[in-house]
């Protein structure tokens, strides 16, 4: 089932698409925000994660959201209307509606962890969050500015950016998080994710965090076309990350 969220703009539309348990009942959920620099949005990034949930006793759903030449704020919007949505409809979806998480690789992390950050209202709100090789800040070492960039349509220093750098903005309503990073990542360094986690640590919030010795950026479930059984050690994160979820009531 596909629904279009908001209107139209610049030919884009958002999307959230919806993969259901096939036994039913009442599931948590886990949203799925693609990856691609805010500028494109990866496939393998997408419907197959939102299938890997489901297999694992989820419901899943991937979020088609707006990107470049559209800017901020609509990326948000369109994820907090994801997040909305699916709380409103959850009687119909058999969704708990306290159990709704967001999924986001590189750029749809950031995005991921702005809706957890930023959620506008209640509703909107996350309940946990997963970020994978996640853009979440511009204040590290070697920061991915192109997201940034291309989120807001400008080129600013990276100290313009503080509002957008998760680990500076996170506070005790920022929900809990599933982590995880390749060290050798050269495109999104592993800081990002240290940097949020060591946050959450300070601040008392459940949080879990891996770092995979070998690896390179955009890995997805760990069989990225035409890198498939390179780095099958990342197959494990899954899994992983569905007892996180599991402990947390999903």
């Amino acid at each position: 089932m596909k629904i279009q969220l908001g209107e139209t703009l610049q030919d884009q539309t958002c999307t959230i698409e919806y993969f259901l348990h096939p036994e039913g009942g009442e599931r948590g959920m886990v949203i799925v925000f693609p990856g691609g620099g805010y500028q494109m949005l990866a496939p393998h990034e997408a419907v197959p994660v939102a299938e890997k949930f489901v297999e694992l006793g989820f419901h899943a759903a991937v979020c088609m959201y707006r990107i470049k030449p559209v800017t901020y704020p609509v990326p948000l919007e369109d994820a907090r209307n994801a997040v909305k949505y699916t709380r409103e409809h959850a009687a119909e979806l058999g969704v708990k509606p306290d159990k709704i998480a967001v999924l986001g690789f590189s750029a749809g992390g950031h995005l991921a962890a702005m809706v957890s950050n930023m959620p506008g209202s209640e509703a909107a709100r996350p309940n946990a969050s997963i970020l994978c090789y996640a853009v979440l800040s511009a204040l590290t070492e070697n920061p991915h500015l192109g997201s940034y960039y291309n989120l807001f349509g400008n080129e600013l220093p990276a100290e313009d950016y503080r509002e957008f750098s998760w680990p500076a903005v996170a506070d005790c309503n920022t929900p809990p998080a599933f982590i995880w990073h390749t060290a050798p990542d050269t495109t999104v360094p592993v800081e990002n994710s240290i940097e949020y986690f060591m946050a959450l640590k300070k601040l008392n919030i459940h949080s879990e965090l891996h770092i995979y010795p070998q690896g390179n950026h955009g890995l997805s479930l760990g069989d990225r076309p035409g890198m498939e059984n390179q780095f099958d050690w990342i197959k494990s994160w899954p899994a992983l990350c569905a007892r996180f979820l599991q402990d947390l009531g999903w």
